[in-house]
C-alpha cells in the first residue's frame, strides 16, 4: 500500500531488499536507480515510488519478459514501487531525448554493484 509519504530511509531500505531478492534469485544487478517525484524531491501524497533497475540478465530481452520477471519475483513491493528494467548495454547506449535518457539525467544512483 502506498503511504502517504517515504522516507529516505524507508526507501534505501526498499532499494536494499530490491536487490538482495534480485541477487538471491541469480540475477546480477548493476544498478538500481530511483528517478521521478522522489528523486526530484517533490513526490505527492501517496506518490509511488519509480525505480529502474539495470541488468546485465536483461540482455536479448523484451521489455514483458523483463517486467513479468520483476513482477514474479518482487510481487511484494508492487504496491508501493513502479519497477521498470533494462540491460546494462540499453541503459548505456541509450539516447538523451529517450526515457532512459531522462532517468539518466534526472535518476539517483542508490544501488551499486
Amino acid at each position: 500500500m502506498v503511504k502517504e509519504k517515504y522516507t529516505a530511509s524507508e526507501i534505501k531500505k526498499i532499494i536494499n531488499n530490491l536487490a538482495k531478492t534480485l541477487t538471491a534469485n541469480r540475477i546480477a544487478v548493476d544498478k538500481i536507480i530511483l528517478y521521478g517525484s522522489y528523486a526530484k524531491g517533490t513526490p505527492r501524497p501517496h506518490s509511488d515510488i519509480d525505480i529502474a533497475i539495470i541488468s546485465p540478465d536483461f540482455q536479448g530481452k523484451k521489455i514483458f519478459e523483463i517486467q513479468a520477471t520483476l513482477a514474479r519475483l518482487l510481487a511484494q513491493y508492487l504496491s508501493v514501487a513502479e519497477l521498470i528494467g533494462y540491460s546494462s548495454d540499453e541503459f548505456q547506449s541509450a539516447s538523451p531525448e529517450t526515457f532512459i535518457g531522462e532517468i539518466k539525467r534526472t535518476g539517483k544512483i542508490l544501488y551499486a554493484a
